[in-house]
């Protein structure tokens, strides 16, 4: 997959969650993402409000995202919604770390939006 396909991916993705959970939306926030593969990764920076992709520059991110590159095809569907996300960090596909009060934070709004929505 070329790097402006995953750009786009990435793009797409991070409208999606801000539509799911737009209690988010004014949040400034900085995600870095880490696609592995065998022998590879891509590091990618999704910055909030936007979201504005690029490729990760070394600077420090409010969050950190680790996920291996073929269970992100998987979950990046546009047909998914949260729930296939939160169903890949359950079973640990998807580690998350960061600043803990930001973590917390995003944690916190998108388990109530769940609850809100049934989902």
């Amino acid at each position: 997959m070329s790097q402006t396909d995953t750009k786009s991916q990435l793009e797409d993705a991070g409208r999606r969650f801000i539509e799911a959970v737009p209690a988010l939306a004014p949040l400034a926030l900085s995600v870095r993402v880490d696609l592995q593969a065998k022998g590879d990764h891509q590091q990618y920076r999704l910055d909030f409000p936007g979201p504005e992709v690029s490729k990760d520059g070394g600077k420090p991110a409010m969050i950190d995202v680790l996920v291996m590159r073929q269970d992100f095809n998987d979950i990046i569907d546009p047909r998914n919604g949260m729930t296939e996300w939160i169903e890949a960090f359950d079973l640990g596909k998807i580690k998350i770390s960061g600043e803990g009060g930001m973590v917390k934070l995003v944690a916190k709004v998108i388990e109530k939006q769940q609850r809100r929505h049934g989902g």
